[in-house]
C-alpha cells in the first residue's frame, strides 16, 4: 500500500514538473518571438517629393512623454483661411512612422484640417528600445492626447482621431478614456491586442496558435496591465455615441475582413453614428495600399470620404 502511494506521488510530481517545464518553455518562447516582432523600427532618411515640401517645411516639431520615453510628433497646421477648427491626431501602424502618411496629411491639411502625427515608442525619432507591442500604441496615443489637453488643445475646438492598423485599434480604444473626442476614423484596424497577435499567428500555424493564448495574455499583461490588454474595440464602439468611420480593404491579408479586424464585428456593433467603408478596387483593397493611388500619392476617394464624414460629424 505504501509502495502504491509512493508511486502515485512520484507520478503526480512528474506530471507537475513536466507541466511547469512546459509553462516555462512556452513563456520563454512567447517572449522571444513577441520581442522579435516588436523590435525597434528606424526609418531611412526621407526624400520628399516637391509637392510635399511646403507641408514638411511649415510643420512644428513637438515632443511629449509616453511612460519613460520621449516621443516626437509634428503639428501640421491648415492655413487660417481654410481652418475648420479641428485637430486630427494620427496614429501610425506597425513598422510605420508619422512620415509614412505625409501624402494623407497633405491632403487633409489642404482640406482645412490640422494634423498632429507622431512616431510611436521605439520608432524613428521617438525614444524606446523597442516597439513593445500593440497596446503600446494606445498608451502613446494617450500620452499625445494628454499633452494636447495640457496645452489648451493646441487652440482647436474639435479633436478627431485617425488611426491605421494598430493605430486604428488605438484610436477606437482611446474612446474608453476621459478625452473629449469628436470623431474617429479607423483604417485597417485590429480589434484587440490579443486578437492581433493570435490572429496573425493562426494564419501560419492554425489552431495551434490558440494553445499559446494564456502565455501571450500573461506576457502582454506583464507589460501593459490586464485592463489595457483586455480592451476590445468592438465593445468600446458598442457603448459610445462618438461618430466613427471604419474603413477596411476587401483583400486585406494582414488583418482580414472576417477575422480579428474591427470591420469583422460590423454586424454586432449596433448603434447610430457608425459608418463602414469597404475598399474593393484592385489597387486600393489591401492593408496599406487602400491609402494610396497608383502614383503613391494619397487615395483621393478615401480622402474625399474622410472629408465628408468629418464635415457631417462635426457640424
Amino acid at each position: 500500500m505504501v509502495s502504491k502511494n509512493l508511486k502515485l506521488k512520484r507520478i503526480c510530481c512528474t506530471i507537475i514538473v513536466i507541466f511547469l517545464i512546459f509553462c516555462i518553455l512556452n513563456l520563454a518562447a512567447t517572449k522571444i518571438i513577441y520581442d522579435k516582432i516588436f523590435t525597434r523600427y528606424d526609418c531611412t532618411a526621407h526624400e520628399y517629393q516637391n509637392e510635399l515640401l511646403p507641408t514638411v517645411h511649415s510643420r512644428e516639431k513637438i515632443s511629449f512623454a509616453s511612460g519613460e520615453n520621449t516621443l516626437c510628433g509634428y503639428l501640421y497646421k491648415s492655413s487660417s483661411d481654410l481652418s475648420k477648427d479641428t485637430l486630427i491626431v494620427l496614429s501610425a501602424g506597425h513598422n510605420a512612422c508619422s512620415e509614412s502618411y505625409l501624402w494623407q496629411i497633405k491632403e487633409l491639411v489642404d482640406s482645412g484640417w490640422s494634423v498632429f502625427a507622431f512616431d510611436p515608442t521605439g520608432c524613428c525619432e521617438s525614444g524606446g528600445k523597442s516597439a513593445v507591442g500593440f497596446s503600446q500604441e494606445l498608451l502613446d496615443l494617450k500620452g499625445a492626447l494628454s499633452h494636447i489637453e495640457k496645452n489648451n488643445r493646441f487652440g482647436y475646438n474639435n479633436i478627431a482621431l485617425l488611426g491605421h492598423s494598430r493605430g486604428g485599434y488605438a484610436a477606437c480604444c482611446a474612446l474608453s478614456y476621459d478625452y473629449d473626442i469628436s470623431a474617429v476614423i479607423c483604417i485597417s484596424g485590429i480589434n484587440s491586442a490579443m486578437e492581433g497577435v493570435i490572429g496573425s499567428a493562426s494564419e501560419y500555424v492554425g489552431m495551434l496558435a490558440y494553445l499559446n493564448y494564456p502565455f501571450l495574455w500573461f506576457y502582454q499583461s506583464s507589460l501593459f496591465g490586464s485592463d489595457t490588454v483586455n480592451l476590445k474595440a468592438n465593445n468600446i464602439l458598442s457603448n459610445c455615441d462618438v461618430p466613427v468611420l471604419v474603413v477596411h480593404g476587401a483583400d486585406d491579408t494582414k488583418v482580414p475582413t472576417d477575422k480579428f479586424s474591427i470591420y469583422s464585428y460590423k454586424d454586432t456593433i449596433n448603434r447610430e453614428n457608425i459608418e463602414y467603408l469597404l475598399c474593393s478596387s484592385p489597387q486600393n483593397s489591401g492593408h496599406t495600399d487602400l491609402l494610396f493611388d497608383k502614383d503613391t500619392s494619397a487615395n483621393d476617394e478615401l480622402i474625399k470620404k474622410i472629408n465628408e464624414f468629418l464635415e457631417k460629424s462635426l457640424n
